[in-house]
């Protein structure tokens, strides 16, 4: 699997000049999302591995029963039904118009429809390898899309002052620079036309750096800085006017208390979904605590509790349904955690993660599992902790619980 620095390679070393001769003026795009952008490269490479094809039109994948099983997460309905056709339309093209922009698959612009080729397959399987690895994509791309289109120096400034004066300034150079680049806009006036293009840009940057960013279809400056959820497909709203939060109480809590009480969020998000099903093949349906047959991913941490690492795989282990609705969760309460057990569960995980990562395999991170511990358990464990480290940390919590 490719590293960070390798993907970033790739990207340097493509032409992303934005240019009226580009006949791909849409790298970015308003339903462009980085669950999308997974689901998609997905679909991609199952597809054209099951049915051994090089080419392939928007339409052939869109249509297809792998991506209808895969797309079944959105709540959308069928990739089928033709009542949803505008949607899925934009659904599959934005990321494969973006994939091919950037170097990913090729586009056969003299043939219509469209016939799409992979040139990379190692990029696209970074993408849709991991539940993170999407997001990171999207802010490489930014970053030197940005640099190659001497962009950099508007974003840096909004960021360093992040103030409404500099984000309408931001604005303004960036519709600038997309009306003089592209033919957008030129048949149909549209003043938030070129917005759809450049507000994906500036969101992926300001998460990337803890920063306010761009809110709205019209792009009105950010209440707060842009969070995971806020880039997400199926994006729920945890700005205060939108979901009433109560002044006294911080957004951080706000989105913890939201997220338990939605009955609607009982639904698994793409990334959460993506990350149980790959955590139950990579195990072969294996439970990693007794080693007999299972098929429940559970949450070591429960996602209530601690929604930020709901699709983490190293918070998420496979075990049988008796162990998990009569051990995990004492009487099938999933209200109650045995926290014994949620240490075993740990320890089990910690050894299904170095067994792997000795296997020069990087299904698993330890430093993601580390970070689990510490959102977990609100503790400091050192980024850098060993296996060791982290057996004894877990051995002395369990005494603690005799």
């Amino acid at each position: 699997m490719l590293l960070d620095d390798e993907v970033k390679s790739f990207l340097s070393s493509q032409n992303l000049k934005l240019t009226k001769k580009n006949s791909n003026p849409r790298p970015f795009d308003q339903k462009l999302t980085m669950d999308n952008l997974y689901t998609v490269a997905k679909c991609i490479s199952e597809i054209t591995k099951k049915d051994k094809i090089d080419h392939f039109t928007k339409s052939y994948i869109w249509k297809h029963d792998v991506s209808d099983e895969l797309v079944k997460i959105y709540g959308k309905g069928s990739v089928y039904d033709e009542n949803k056709k505008n949607e899925y339309d934009k659904f599959f093209a934005q990321p494969m118009n973006l994939l091919s922009y950037f170097g990913v698959l090729s586009r056969d612009e003299k043939k219509i429809p469209h016939k799409f080729k992979i040139l990379d397959q190692n990029v696209l399987s970074y993408i849709h390898s991991q539940s993170d690895r999407s997001l990171k994509f999207l802010v490489f791309v930014s970053q030197e899309f940005a640099k190659q289109n001497n962009l950099s120096n508007y974003f840096n400034d909004f960021f360093s002052k992040e103030t409404s004066d500099s984000f309408k300034d931001l604005r303004t150079n960036l519709d600038i620079f997309i009306r003089a680049n592209t033919n957008i806009g030129e048949r149909r006036p549209n003043p938030h036309e070129p917005s759809r293009i450049y507000n994906k840009i500036i969101n992926h940057l300001a998460y990337d750096l803890g920063k306010k960013g761009s809110y709205g279809n019209q792009g009105a400056i950010s209440h707060d800085t842009i969070l995971l959820e806020d880039l997400q497909y199926n994006s729920k709203n945890w700005h205060d006017h939108d979901t009433k939060k109560p002044k006294d109480i911080s957004r951080a809590e706000w989105r913890k208390l939201y997220y338990q009480n939605q009955e609607k969020n009982k639904k698994e998000d793409v990334f959460e979904n993506g990350a149980k099903r790959d955590v139950k093949e990579r195990h072969n349906h294996l439970s990693e605590y007794s080693g007999e047959k299972a098929n429940h991913a559970h949450h070591i941490f429960p996602k209530g509790d601690f929604p930020d690492l709901r699709y983490i795989r190293e918070n998420i282990i496979l075990i049988t349904s008796g162990e998990h609705l009569d051990i995990a969760h004492p009487m099938g309460n999933v209200k109650k955690v045995d926290k014994k057990f949620q240490i075993n569960l740990l320890i089990k995980k910690l050894e299904s993660i170095i067994k792997i990562i000795n296997g020069n395999d990087d299904f698993y991170n330890l430093k993601n599992f580390i970070k689990v511990l510490n959102t977990g358990f609100n503790e400091q464990l050192d980024d850098n902790a060993s296996e060791n480290e982290i057996k004894d940390f877990l051995i002395k919590r369990l005494k603690t619980l005799n």
